[in-house]
């Protein structure tokens, strides 16, 4: 009953003062926009979507440091072959491990429409396990193509689409791409730039680029670098707490029975998906996840409680318009409680109208500036050269309407509390009195 009364008054003030409510409707959907921005971003950076769904439990080793100090050698970057097979590929601790290189290749249409550039990505059957793929026909390659270095290949159903006209049709053809020949085997769902870590049209087994003495340490440490990137699906933090100490320690006795003065640099890793994403980087010293969360809340805190301020002195001027009508209520029997809880009731209504039309201009924000908002977040050197397009499962999440209710809530709560309950405390006579 009482929320239909209040609906009722909120009409008719609304139309009493549109002024005020376009501006207090205004002001909710400014704060709501920018920080759905952030939290849409975000989201999908850190979110499971497609193919990315294990992002919770996946972490990764993306480089390290080779360093002497008897020489003053340092080298650093990505990882070799030698390392995987030293240090991770047998280890117990570990649901699925794979290798994984992106780079840009040539595609050479048999049509001779004339070449393309198009991403691709060097995988093994693990990566597909890790990254669960979408196979609209076909299959993945198997562990017996991978370790024979057939010249077998997945695409993407845009690359199908455009070379043979659809997903059936590009099963067991063969596709030209940087000068080598490889027959198509499986088809999957197009993924999307902004799953960064997984993302390509084009997928071959790694081994096609590599030959028996790239397994091979051979006495030099700097063999330990290389072009790839390791992600690791762990089932649960304990697991994968138990890696990171079997794998430095691993490294510790390596470096402890070097007598070259040899030092191999883990420094974090391995790092998980959301340090990644939230550190702009791939490894670090340290990296721990409050202190880069923290910067983060702030941003919340400030895009929050500065337009909480804002409309709280609003509320506050049109509460005093609406002292008389409070005082006349309280004088028949409404409690302050009462009447609280309808005030509160109808700035939830408009906080709630700004928040969706803030949803919406964070909606349209993100749409039309998603590739700056990707560089902003992501860096440059992790984006793909590929058009970044937003599905309904990113734009549409529950998570983000959840987001955008708190948002309101929290709004109502600063803005709207302290001034109705100060204007409550004056007196009846005073309040009845104030527009004599």
């Amino acid at each position: 009953m009482q929320l239909k009364s209040s609906l009722r008054q909120l009409w008719v003030e609304s139309r009493a003062n549109p002024t005020f409510t376009s501006l207090y409707i205004g002001g909710v959907a400014f704060a709501v926009g920018f920080t759905m921005v952030f939290a849409i971003i975000y989201y999908v950076h850190l979110a499971p979507i497609y193919p990315e769904y294990n992002r919770v439990t996946t972490s990764y080793i993306s480089n390290i440091t080779i360093q002497n100090g008897k020489t003053n050698s340092m080298g650093m970057g990505s990882l070799g072959l030698p390392f995987f097979h030293q240090f991770i590929k047998d280890s117990e601790n570990i649901e699925h491990v794979t290798l994984t290189n992106d780079f840009t290749s040539l595609i050479h249409p048999n049509d001779n429409s004339g070449d393309f550039r198009a991403i691709g990505r060097t995988a093994d059957p693990e990566f597909f396990k890790i990254y669960p793929y979408e196979f609209i026909a076909g299959r993945p390659f198997n562990k017996a193509e991978t370790e024979a270095s057939m010249k077998v290949a997945v695409i993407d159903a845009s690359l199908a689409n455009r070379l043979f006209g659809g997903a059936e049709q590009s099963i067991n053809k063969e596709i030209s791409a940087t000068n080598k020949k490889y027959k198509v085997i499986g088809v999957v769902r197009d993924s999307n730039p902004i799953a960064y870590m997984s993302y390509a049209n084009l997928f071959v087994p790694y081994t096609v680029f590599t030959s028996p003495d790239d397994n091979l340490l051979n006495n030099d440490p700097f063999r330990y670098l290389g072009e790839y990137s390791i992600p690791i699906k762990f089932k649960d933090n304990v697991q994968a707490e138990r890696f990171r100490a079997e794998l430095h320690d691993k490294v510790n006795r390596i470096n402890a029975a070097d007598t070259a003065g040899w030092v191999i640099d883990l420094r974090s890793a391995p790092v998980s998906h959301t340090l990644r994403v939230l550190a702009h980087s791939s490894n670090g010293d340290d990296l721990s996840l409050w202190p880069l969360i923290r910067p983060l809340l702030l941003i919340l805190a400030v895009l929050l409680i500065i337009p909480a301020i804002n409309i709280s002195g609003m509320i506050s001027g049109q509460m005093d318009r609406r002292l008389a009508e409070i005082g006349i209520r309280r004088s028949f029997g409404a409690t302050r409680n009462q009447l609280t809880g309808q005030v509160m009731i109808e700035n939830f209504v408009l906080t709630l109208v700004g928040g969706f039309i803030g949803l919406v201009i964070a909606w349209v924000v993100v749409l039309t500036c998603r590739t700056l908002l990707l560089q902003l977040l992501i860096p440059t050197w992790e984006c793909q050269d590929a058009p970044v397009g937003l599905s309904a499962e990113m734009m549409f999440s529950p998570v983000i309407f959840l987001a955008t209710i708190i948002i309101c809530l929290i709004l109502n709560m600063l803005s709207a509390y302290i001034p109705v309950r100060l204007s409550l405390h004056r007196p009846i006579i005073s309040s009845i009195n104030s527009k004599r």
